[in-house]
């Protein structure tokens, strides 16, 4: 059972091993690293750490999609405690006494669990304190007798800190600052330094210690969450910041595009076909146009004949190389449907013409118009051919002989290509025309 963790300072990445062996530890989770996870969802997330000021934070509505796809997620001690709090009704599972104090609404402010820390040689060293580990601290040394007005004045002086200056050293300055006791602030100071409470610690073990036996008795599949509602945030968070693993590497699908967008050696028509695209489905939205699902069906199968993925097994290699699964290629499919059917639209309002003068005014705006023109008229007029020759012709044959490949039956050829009938389509594919 694959299980994978977001973990970072707030414990040791060799002590989370000895706990939770076999699991896939990440660093701490910044925004679209758990929907990057969802082309092979793991069993379960853990979400300990999370990134804060250093990159955009981890977002609920990422979570949201691990839950809606059936995916386990927990989280505790730090990013993941504050996450649980707000997503538990959704079915996010807290684990630790961090997450229990933003559930029941003791602790409010994201400030309660950051802190500053650097990453060097692979291990994060905290250079400041989280604040729930001075309350805890401060709760064990009221425990221990200290002065309960001491703690509490130690306490709202950590609280006014901003939160990469908190450390025991500046606590006490402030006490000193603010009028306390000497011995009093000594004897803190010596219990602050022989026992302090690694609250964020504790919950992290407690975590891997719920993912250990997860792991050990794995639960039924959860069910699907709900469906999330789509907005353009998450459109952009799932279609553009979404990283794909490519050849052992990560890359986010805003860089494959870019490079395409540049790159492609015809860019600026690659371009221009993606906007169309883009532009016909808004249409089609707009006219309502649903394709019916042998609509859609009929786009898969002659997409799969046109690119040479007509076994299974090929197919599903091809959608693992495009990270895609069957639904996303649905969809994908859907869309070309909802295209047909508009060119179909178009090309019955046009009557005789046809598609005509739309193929002319692109030939001539591409500025092909020329070469094309000289290679319909040196082919001459259709050759002479039988009528019985002509209806009983094998267009498959015609067409490979011309160098054509076909994925559907004449009619619909003839029809989608603009010709009047499959008669005319069989005429213009006797004629000897060369490409220019």
């Amino acid at each position: 059972m694959s299980v994978a963790v977001f973990l970072g300072p707030s414990l040791p990445l060799d002590e989370a091993r000895r706990l939770l062996p076999g699991a896939t530890y990440l660093p701490p989770a910044r925004q679209a690293d758990l929907v990057s996870l969802l082309d092979d969802p793991p069993a379960a997330i853990g979400l300990i750490d999370g990134e804060f000021h250093q990159a955009r934070s981890v977002w609920h509505k990422e979570i949201l999609l691990a839950l809606e796809r059936g995916v386990h997620v927990f989280g505790a001690s730090s990013m993941g405690a504050l996450r649980a709090a707000e997503l538990e009704r959704y079915g996010m599972v807290g684990v630790g006494t961090v997450f229990e104090q933003y559930a029941c609404g003791r602790l409010t402010d994201d400030d309660e669990v950051a802190l500053r820390y650097s990453h060097d040689d692979g291990r994060y060293v905290p250079l400041s304190e989280p604040m729930v580990n001075i309350r805890a601290t401060l709760l064990a040394a009221r425990a221990a007798g200290l002065p309960e007005s001491l703690c509490e004045l130690a306490e709202r002086e950590a609280k006014a800190l901003y939160y990469p200056d908190r450390c025991r050293r500046a606590v006490l300055d402030r006490l000193r600052a603010s009028g306390a006791g000497p011995a009093e602030v000594a004897a803190l100071d010596a219990f602050w330094r022989e026992h302090p409470v690694d609250a964020k610690a504790d919950d992290a073990r407690a975590l891997l210690d719920v993912l250990a036996a997860f792991a050990a008795d794995p639960p039924p599949p959860r069910p699907p969450g709900e469906p999330v509602f789509r907005t353009a945030g998450l459109d952009t968070l799932h279609d553009r910041e979404r990283r794909v693993r490519v050849d052992g590497r990560e890359v986010a699908l805003a860089d494959i595009a870019d490079a395409a967008q540049l790159w492609h050696r015809d860019a600026a028509t690659a371009n221009a076909a993606a906007l169309d695209r883009g532009l016909v489905l808004v249409l089609a939205d707009l006219l309502r146009i649903e394709p019916a699902e042998e609509d859609v069906g009929r786009e898969i199968e002659r997409w799969r004949i046109r690119h040479g993925h007509t076994s299974d097994d090929s197919f599903a290699a091809w959608l693992r190389r495009n990270h895609l699964d069957h639904d996303g290629f649905r969809d994908l499919a859907a869309g070309a449907a909802r295209r047909r059917l508009l060119w179909r639209w178009l090309l019955y309002s046009r009557h005789v013409e046809r598609s005509t003068r739309l193929v002319i005014d692109r030939l001539r705006w591409d500025d092909e118009y020329e070469p094309w023109a000289r290679a319909a008229a040196e082919a001459g007029e259709a050759a002479e051919i039988e009528e019985e020759l002509l209806f009983s012709a094998d267009p498959t044959a015609l067409a490979r002989e011309r160098g054509l490949s076909i994925d559907t039956d004449l009619a619909t050829w003839a029809e989608e290509a603009g010709f009047n009938s499959p008669e005319h389509l069989l005429l213009a594919l006797a004629r000897e025309v060369r490409h220019p």
